[in-house]
C-alpha cells in the first residue's frame, strides 16, 4: 500500500506534469514515504451514467479500473492530482476520474486525506490556474466526511 498516491493525468509521459510529479515524488520519497503513480489517460475508465445507484450501493455498477483505483484513493493517507490545464481547468482524463469518484463524495466513504495539485500550463502568470485550484479546492469540500484537507498546490507556468 503507497501512502502517497499520484493521479497523473498528462497524456504526455515525461512532458512538463509528469516531471513534476517525479520531482515531488522523489522528495516525498527521500522523505521516507512509499508512492504510487497512476497514469490515469493509460486507464480504462468510462464515463458516469449518472444512475445514482452508487448512492444506494456504495458501489458503481461500472466495471473498468476505476474499482482498484478506488481501492488505492482509500487506502493512501495523501493523494496527489497531477493534471495539465486546459481552457483554465483539469483535462479531461482527470475530470473523468472526479465525476467517477461521486461515490466518495454521496456515501461519505473517503475522509482524513491529504490532497495536493500538481498542475502545469502555458500561461503567462499563476492567475491562469485560478479556476483549477478553485474547482479542486470544491471537489474536497465534496468529500463531507471530514478530515480532508487541500494541503497545497505546486504550478508550472
Amino acid at each position: 500500500m503507497a501512502q502517497v498516491l499520484v493521479l497523473m493525468s498528462s497524456p504526455r509521459k515525461n512532458g512538463n506534469t509528469d516531471r513534476l510529479a517525479n520531482a515531488f515524488i522523489k522528495g516525498v520519497e527521500e522523505n521516507g514515504y512509499s508512492t504510487e503513480k497512476i497514469y490515469v489517460n493509460y486507464q480504462n475508465i468510462k464515463s458516469c451514467l449518472g444512475c445514482n445507484i452508487c448512492q444506494k450501493t456504495n458501489q458503481c455498477v461500472q466495471k473498468d479500473d476505476m474499482q482498484e483505483i478506488y481501492e488505492k484513493m482509500l487506502e493512501a493517507k495523501v493523494i496527489v492530482f497531477a493534471s495539465t490545464v486546459y481552457f483554465y481547468t483539469f483535462n479531461a482524463s482527470m475530470k473523468l476520474l472526479l465525476d467517477r469518484t461521486c461515490t466518495f463524495a454521496i456515501e461519505k466513504t473517503i475522509h482524513d486525506k491529504d490532497f495536493y495539485l500538481l498542475s502545469t500550463g502555458l500561461a503567462p502568470d499563476e492567475s491562469y490556474f485560478r479556476i483549477i485550484k478553485e474547482t479542486f479546492q470544491k471537489y474536497i469540500d465534496c468529500l463531507r466526511v471530514g478530515g480532508n484537507r487541500f494541503v497545497d498546490s505546486i504550478l508550472g507556468f
